[in-house]
């Protein structure tokens, strides 16, 4: 083997270990949020009441528990109501925590 053909060998793997060292992370290994996903079910704060409600139905009969509204991307804006719950969105968890007003 010549020299050149060493010299070449050796540029290539050093530019492939160059671009394997800055690639991004891949996007599994980034934690993802919850209510991010419309399958989601989000755990309340600890200590919560309205935590012990494992889905919508729940939640909602439930006079004291508020809905968490999705936090994913959605072609239209959630349309919520006073509880939190969506008519054109999931609901991802229950709280006690009554939602913030839309656009704060």
């Amino acid at each position: 083997m010549n020299l050149r053909a060493v010299f070449t060998s050796l540029s290539l793997l050093g530019l492939a270990a160059l671009l394997a060292a800055a690639a991004p992370a891949p996007a599994a290994a980034q934690p993802r949020a919850c209510g991010m996903n419309p399958s989601d079910w989000c755990s309340a704060p600890a200590g919560d009441p309205c935590g012990r409600h494992r889905n919508v139905a729940a939640c909602r009969a439930d006079p004291a528990c508020y809905g968490m509204p999705y936090q994913g991307e959605s072609v239209v804006a959630c349309q919520l109501d006073a509880r939190g719950f969506a008519s054109n969105c999931p609901t991802v968890g229950c709280t006690s925590t009554r939602p913030r007003p839309a656009g704060r």
